[in-house]
């Protein structure tokens, strides 16, 4: 049966309609869950739109009207209630930056999809118009969400945005159960409701300044506290780190390494205003730095051709499984993680497991193989086809 266009859904602009809203999710057992957030210039992206959807109905919840939204979101905790969305990262992210707050089931169909061949990308659109046939319109990514009252074709873009997940939940429960791949899904899926990557801390601002490898110790140890600061900064004014302070100018301030304020002034590629405005807590900064020069450990030596060769072997065989399993390779391992593992002695399938850091599902569809090529069980051969063309087989 074709689904049905998504109804007119209420917006929720009290704290009166919210309650009704908390009281209907307390019957669910699945909801449907979006979000539409503006996050150019802010240091945490800014709600705009919620978007939540039952068996019973769609509701739309106005986070620019004076609701208070933390009860919504802890109704979202309940152990027995499924969150379904899809490409669910940014919108955990805000929940947890606002709110402090996860769901504890979580079920993304973008990664459910990733398991049934769809790729890792797949958008919300291409999954419902080849699994449900539904043609959803594509949004302006741009869209400003902040207008109000909100055009009628945004209202109805939001709404289609949630009003099928639980037809497709359901079509892919169904698939990957058939497949016996729902746990791999589930487990995977769980991730995202562990908080660490959600979190920015400022101690690991550095990593994100770009020409971080070209800094002698001196100079990386100014542009690491001056990272610092300018994160915390940034939080406390909420405002993007790179729009407070370009990464050049990171490093002009490094370079010049200034110890008054005056040392500021007299150096016009530090004319910047926000550079003015904190000015102490910049030279603060650059004070910690040079009290502090950033040693870089030492790069490991490269693993030499043989190892690349090794490594290069075994991602043929991964992208071999991934194949066959109609699996994204990209989802089982990263060649690095390979050529990392291949540069220290391994002796058995468990050390292998642990180099790689590979556990549950992708433990069970890639050690055995893998461990097989490398413990010289497995010969490679090329092998031509029937059309002509060759492929490359494994053989045992």
């Amino acid at each position: 049966m074709p689904a049905q266009p998504p109804q007119t859904p209420p917006i929720i602009s009290t704290q009166t309609q919210l309650q009704e809203l908390i009281d209907a999710l307390a019957g669910a057992d699945l909801v449907g869950f979006d979000t539409e957030f503006h996050s150019e210039r802010t240091y945490v992206p800014r709600l705009m739109l919620l978007q939540f959807a039952t068996r019973d109905g769609l509701w739309l919840v106005d986070p620019l009207a004076d609701v208070d939204l933390k009860p919504l979101v802890q109704a979202l905790q309940r152990p027995d209630l499924t969150v379904i969305g899809h490409a669910l990262r940014n919108d955990l992210r805000i929940l947890w930056l606002q709110f402090n707050l996860l769901p504890e089931r979580i079920f993304d169909t973008q990664i459910a999809a990733a398991f049934l061949g769809h790729g890792l990308q797949i958008g919300l659109a291409g999954l419902l118009q080849s699994m449900l046939g539904v043609h959803q319109p594509k949004g302006d990514q741009m869209a400003d969400w902040s207008k109000r009252p909100l055009p009628e074709r945004m209202v109805g873009y939001a709404a289609g945005d949630v009003a099928h997940l639980l037809p497709l939940h359901a079509l892919l429960m169904d698939e990957l159960t058939r497949l016996g791949r729902a746990e791999w899904v589930l487990e995977e899926c769980a991730t995202l409701t562990d908080s660490a990557p959600y979190i920015r801390d400022p101690d690991a601002a550095f990593l994100r300044v770009a020409g971080g490898r070209r800094m002698d110790a001196r100079e990386a140890g100014i542009v690491r506290a001056l990272a610092v600061e300018r994160e915390v900064i940034a939080q406390e004014e909420d405002i993007v780190p790179h729009f407070l302070l370009p990464d050049e100018m990171l490093h002009t301030l490094a370079r010049v390494a200034p110890v008054r304020r005056s040392d500021l002034e007299s150096d016009r590629r530090l004319s910047h205003r926000t550079v003015y405005r904190h000015a102490q807590r910049w030279l603060d900064a650059v004070a910690r730095g040079l009290a502090e020069p950033h040693h870089r450990p030492p790069g490991r030596q490269p693993p030499g051709w043989e190892l690349e060769a090794v490594a290069a072997l075994m991602m043929l065989l991964v992208n071999d499984i991934a194949v066959k399993q109609n699996l994204a390779p990209q989802l089982l391992v990263k060649r690095e993680a390979l050529l990392n593992a291949v540069r220290e002695p391994l002796d058995s399938p468990d050390a292998l497991a642990a180099a790689l850091g590979l556990t549950g599902w992708r433990a069970e569809l890639l050690v055995e193989p893998l461990w097989a090529l490398l413990d010289g069980q497995v010969a490679v051969r090329c092998q031509r086809q029937q059309n002509g063309a060759l492929q490359l087989r494994f053989l045992e």
